[in-house]
């Protein structure tokens, strides 16, 4: 492998990717991905705060204001609750359903307060809107990164086109260039993401400072990225592997999203079934998160091992298959 060729591999994948017609359609994905979400989080606060307070009162900056923190901390509230249940769901669902049964009373309690304590930190102590987008980008990213991945290297094996490239550049050196071309375009279209949508909460709603939007922004889009790192590595494994580009699409889709699905539904009738969302980060990643450092390290250290598994898997398959 040649560093050289690496680094040039990849700042011409880089370069190219968003002016194709898959790298077009993976940016505009994103993008609307995250205003829609950012719109149905904002309009049923927009709506509430003018019916909260006289309307000549909401045409001014601080009445506008002091109404929507009113009415985000009414709505805090309820979701509170419901956003504590599904964060102790989520920590607890892995372990089967006969030993959690047995645990004594205080282990419950003392999950039922680390949830509470959870979902706190992300409403009360982080602006609430914010925290809402990102829990559900957290769960909805990963299909995104399936229609960015999927043709890393699946169509140019399909038409032979490799062959050419491998006149000037060695097998690894296509495979970790590519990677990480791929892999600084989801930065960029991320860091795109998070300053869009916390330009449009920030300009639509005056509730919260921009000093704080702007560091869980930036908190939460580092931790969106360090998840699209696995779900990369295993687009570029089974792109590697697939025969064509469609293949390669339905291949990444069908295992992304199946792994959550057949834990769910296979612990209905057999509980050792949870511990197939630990196949892919789907077991772990709403610890990116959490309230405490060490478990957002332990998530963080998750993500890092299952992407140099996966990137292994890919790099050996790569080198073995006929190009």
């Amino acid at each position: 492998m040649n560093r050289r060729h690496v680094l040039q591999i990849a700042g011409y994948a880089s370069r190219t990717s968003v002016r194709g017609g898959i790298g077009l359609v993976f940016l505009l994905l994103s993008l609307t991905l995250g205003l829609t979400v950012a719109h149905v989080m904002l309009q049923p606060v927009e709506r509430a705060a003018r019916r909260a307070v006289n309307p000549a009162l909401y045409q001014t900056e601080e009445g506008r204001r002091n109404a929507e923190l009113r009415v985000i901390e009414d709505l805090t509230k309820p979701a509170k609750g419901v956003v504590s249940w599904m964060l102790s769901t989520k920590t607890t669902s892995d372990e089967p359903e006969p030993r959690r049964g047995r645990r004594p009373s205080g282990d419950n309690d003392d999950a039922d307060v680390e949830a509470d304590r959870w979902a706190e930190f992300l409403l009360e102590e982080r602006p609430a809107l914010l925290s809402g987008i990102f829990l559900i980008l957290l769960f909805s990213w990963p299909l995104v990164v399936s229609f960015g991945a999927f043709d890393l290297y699946a169509s140019d094996i399909a038409s032979r086109q490799l062959r050419y490239q491998l006149l000037r550049a060695d097998r690894s050196s296509i495979y970790f260039g590519r990677l990480l071309g791929l892999c600084t375009t989801l930065v960029v279209v991320l860091t795109a993401l998070g300053l869009t949508v916390t330009l449009y909460l920030g300009l639509k709603l005056g509730a919260y400072p921009w000093s704080e939007m702007l560091a869980w922004t930036a908190q939460g889009t580092l931790m969106l990225i360090v998840l699209s790192l696995p779900y990369v590595a295993l687009c570029g494994w089974i792109s590697a592997a697939a025969g064509g580009s469609f293949t390669s699409l339905t291949l990444s889709s069908v295992v992304i999203g199946g792994v959550p699905l057949v834990a769910s539904l296979g612990s209905l009738s057999f509980d050792a079934a949870r511990y197939v969302n630990w196949l892919l980060p789907w077991g772990f990643q709403s610890r990116l998160l959490h309230h405490d450092p060490v478990q957002i390290g332990l998530a963080v250290f998750g993500c890092l091992l299952q992407t140099a598994v996966f990137v292994w898997l890919g790099h050996r398959t790569f080198l073995r298959r006929d190009l």
